[in-house]
């Protein structure tokens, strides 16, 4: 349960690398974020049945989906846009 809360802080701070390029997808998020606070605070005091931890692991597979995708948008694909950009247009040159 301990990497659960570390993975929570962290999955807290998203939403605000999200919010200079990706605003939708940062307030998309937002409602999940407060799911996984709800589901742990709900593990950490309560007596939990088979169905809540299936929507608690669901609820951290899709946030580690989505915080891979976002990862993607904001870091892979405007590495991936420059470098066929550029040989695009080294291929005008010749």
């Amino acid at each position: 349960m301990d990497v659960f809360f570390v993975y929570l802080l962290i999955v807290s701070a998203t939403p605000l690398f999200l919010w200079d390029q990706r605003k939708n997808l940062a307030l998309l998020h937002i409602p999940f974020i407060l799911l996984l606070w709800v589901y742990f605070g709900m593990y950490a005091t309560m007596d939990l049945n088979m169905a809540m931890h299936v929507f608690g692991g669901s609820l951290f597979i899709i946030n580690l989906v989505f915080a891979h995708v976002a990862a993607y948008l904001i870091y892979a694909k405007p590495i991936i846009k420059r470098k066929t950009d550029s040989k695009s247009n080294l291929d005008l040159i010749k």
